[in-house]
Parts: structure tokens; C-alpha cells; sequence
């Protein structure tokens, strides 16, 4: 059974970052978006202990920055360049700034939290403790010398032998057979990734600040982007994956798609990136105009908006599936050669987690490979059927709740 672990609830009003009475905190996450916004949590879980989350990422992830409201700064970088942003609590945005007063940005926050120490303190939680997140922070403390910073690095608890170990468990099966799973020491040794995040945030020591028990705003926000038009009553089919192994399979969506046409008025909606234009036009086809074939075509912006505004999302294990557990909306999650224990699902209690549990389950750690059956059962025998019937269990949810508290919630 996957762990839970304590959330924080969302209000409406943001709180205001730029106090500088709130220490600041370093977030690294050099990887890849979804693993940027399983991060996101950690922001929440910062502030309330009287910190303001400043973030460390790669440059790919720049068009987050602004859906991320907690983030009080961040930096950008590749092996080249870094840029550097601070937020602005008039526009409630990240603004780009150069690197100066980025710095005195820090110095500012970090001089009001001083005690006893003679150095600046910076708190550094290398959220990936890889040696790409560890060069990103040796080069980020370098940029910063003349401060006279003292960086206090703490790293997540790595699972690497355990996860290993899980996949060599699976590929000791000899043949493909239900329901197998896993003996319990090997369960209790695999932490959620969300869970190893909050324990690590809770060795920070609790700073003093009068809003630190203040219930913060949402960790992932959605803004819809200008000129787009937000649809509405739709369900979002996210098709995309970065490893063959961890896509469910299109006549799946087909099928899907039909049922949902035939026997719910929503749309659909067809989301992923441009190496997934082949599979969006055949789920297309033919022409209805109650789907809606967006592959390629949005932004990262766009596709959040229309996750946070839709009934349902159906997914596999990737970046939709953490945004939709963030963002509160009812979603499907499709697991393959890739298993939930491994730590990487979404925690919300309105994530349906479809898994086959098959005996050579997991087979990889992130999706690599080939299967070794040439059969990829582990996805084929989750049937559309099974998620639809998911998706009539939300829609009579939703049916029995009152079109104005609807509005509220949706608001």
C-alpha cells in the first residue's frame, strides 16, 4: 500500500514571499518537469516551517516558474548560462533580475535570520543527490563567493539499491501471472518520493515568523494563457510518454474515446508533444467535433489550464499525472513496466492508480527498454473499460453536487 504523508491545505490569498523576515531555503531539482513539480510540495511544507523556497532548476523548466506561487526566487542554469528571478508581490510573478540583486536579494533575506553565526547561512535540499544536482549547487556557490554564504547542504534519502533490487525482483519471474506482490520487507524499504521530501524538510530547524502557521496558497497554479479559449465539460487524454514502455496502448484511447462519446456529452481533449502528432491524428480519426486534436499545439501553460478545468484526465506515468494530482483534478493514472512502489505515483485521493501487477512488474526503474515478453501485457491488460468506469464514478460525483458550489470549487 502506497504512504501517505501530511499536505497543506490551499486558501485564496497568497502570502507574501518578500518578508524579510522569512529565512531562505535552496530547492534543487535538476531534472525533467515532473519531477519538478513533485517538488512542488516542498515550497508548502518550507513555508510553514517560517522559510521562503527559492529554486535551483535547469533552464527547461522556465515556463513553471510562473505556476509555482510559493517560489520566492529562482535560479535557471545550464552548463553555459544562468539567469535568475525574484518575486514580484505587486504583479504576484516572477520577474527576471540580474545577478546582483538576485544576490542582495539572499543577503537581505538571510542578515534578518542571523544569530550567533558570523556567515550567511543558506539551506541547500538537493531534492535529486545525483552528481548533476551536486555540480549545479558547487556552481551556483561559487557564484556567490563574495556574500561570504555558508551553504548547509542536505540531500533526500537516495532508494537507488532498493529500487533496484525491486526491478531484479521482477525480472526473476520466469513467466507473466497476476496479482504477484512484492514481500512486505521489501515494500516497507520504497518510500513515496513525496515522503522522503517532507522528512527531509522536517530536519530543517522551525523558524520563528508570525505567518509560518498561516495555510499557504496552492503549490501549482494554471493560469489561462492570453487568447486561449477554456473549454469546458472536457476530459484530457495526455497520450504522450517519454519511453514506449509507459504508454498505454492507442486503440486503448480509441476505445476509451468512443465510450466516452457515446455515452457521456464530453469532449475530449488531445494533449501531448510533437512526437505525438501520429498518435493524436489517429485518435482523431474520423473528424468529431466534440474532439479536440491540440497535440503539439499547446503550451505547457495551455495544457495545465486545461488539466486544472477538466472533469478528468487519463494518463500514464508522467508529468500530466503529478499536475492533475496537484491541481485537485480527478485522474487515471496508467502504470506499466514502471510500478507505483517505486515511489513515483500521485498521493491525492482523487488519483486512480491502474496497474496490472504482473509478475515481471516493474521491469525498469523509469521505463527504459524493451519488454522481454514482446507482448507489453503489463499495459494491454488494463482495458479502457476499467478507466471508464472510473470516469462515470466521477461524473455522478459530480452530478450530486450543486452547480453553485461547483462554481466555487472550479473558481
Amino acid at each position: 500500500m502506497i504512504q501517505t504523508f501530511p499536505t497543506a491545505s490551499p486558501t485564496e490569498e497568497a502570502p507574501d514571499l518578500t518578508d524579510a523576515l522569512r529565512a531562505p531555503a535552496l530547492i534543487v531539482r535538476m531534472s525533467a518537469i515532473g519531477d519538478t513539480l513533485i517538488a512542488t510540495r516542498t515550497h508548502a511544507h518550507l513555508h510553514k516551517r517560517g522559510y521562503a523556497p527559492f529554486l535551483l532548476t535547469h533552464k527547461n523548466n522556465a515556463s513553471l516558474l510562473q505556476c509555482m506561487p510559493l517560489l520566492a526566487g529562482a535560479c535557471l542554469m545550464t552548463d553555459a548560462e544562468k539567469s535568475y528571478w525574484l518575486s514580484d508581490a505587486k504583479c504576484k510573478t516572477l520577474r527576471s533580475v540580474n545577478e546582483e540583486e538576485f544576490a542582495q536579494t539572499l543577503k537581505r533575506f538571510s542578515l534578518a535570520n542571523m544569530t550567533e553565526q558570523k556567515h550567511l547561512l543558506l539551506p541547500v535540499l538537493d531534492l535529486q543527490n545525483t552528481r548533476r544536482s551536486a555540480r549545479a549547487i558547487r556552481d551556483f556557490e561559487q557564484g556567490f563567493g563574495g556574500l561570504d554564504f555558508r551553504i548547509e547542504k542536505s540531500a533526500v534519502a537516495k532508494q537507488t539499491l532498493w529500487r533496484i533490487l525491486f526491478v531484479f525482483w521482477g525480472f526473476l519471474a520466469l513467466r507473466q501471472w497476476s496479482r504477484r506482490v512484492p514481500p512486505a520487507w521489501l515494500q516497507k524499504r520504497l518510500k513515496p518520493v513525496h515522503q522522503l521530501q517532507y522528512e527531509l524538510v522536517q530536519k530543517l530547524p522551525k523558524k520563528k515568523h508570525s505567518r509560518s502557521n498561516s495555510l499557504p496558497s496552492p503549490v501549482l497554479t494554471a493560469p489561462t494563457p492570453v487568447n486561449f479559449a477554456q473549454p469546458e465539460n472536457h476530459v484530457v487524454f495526455l497520450v504522450g510518454s517519454s519511453f514506449r514502455l509507459k504508454s498505454w496502448p492507442r486503440e486503448h484511447y480509441r476505445t476509451l474515446r468512443n465510450l466516452i462519446l457515446a455515452q457521456t456529452s464530453l469532449n475530449v481533449y488531445l494533449c501531448g508533444g510533437k512526437e505525438d502528432i501520429a498518435v493524436g491524428n489517429y485518435l482523431a480519426f474520423p473528424d468529431h467535433e466534440r474532439v479536440i486534436n491540440s497535440i503539439g499545439a499547446t503550451s505547457l501553460a495551455e495544457t495545465l489550464s486545461l488539466i486544472r478545468t477538466a472533469r478528468y484526465v487519463v494518463t500514464g506515468d508522467s508529468f500530466a499525472s503529478h499536475a492533475a494530482d496537484l491541481l485537485g483534478t480527478p485522474v487515471s493514472v496508467i502504470f506499466g513496466s514502471t510500478h507505483p512502489l517505486l515511489g513515483f505515483a500521485p498521493q491525492g485521493s482523487h488519483t486512480s492508480v491502474h496497474h496490472s501487477e504482473l509478475s515481471c512488474s516493474p521491469c525498469s526503474r523509469h521505463g527504459q527498454g524493451q519488454c522481454r515478453f514482446k507482448n507489453i501485457r503489463c499495459l494491454t491488460s488494463i482495458k479502457p473499460e476499467e478507466v471508464f468506469s472510473k470516469i462515470e464514478q466521477i461524473l455522478e460525483q459530480q452530478r450530486q453536487i450543486p452547480d453553485t458550489q461547483r462554481q466555487l470549487s472550479d473558481s
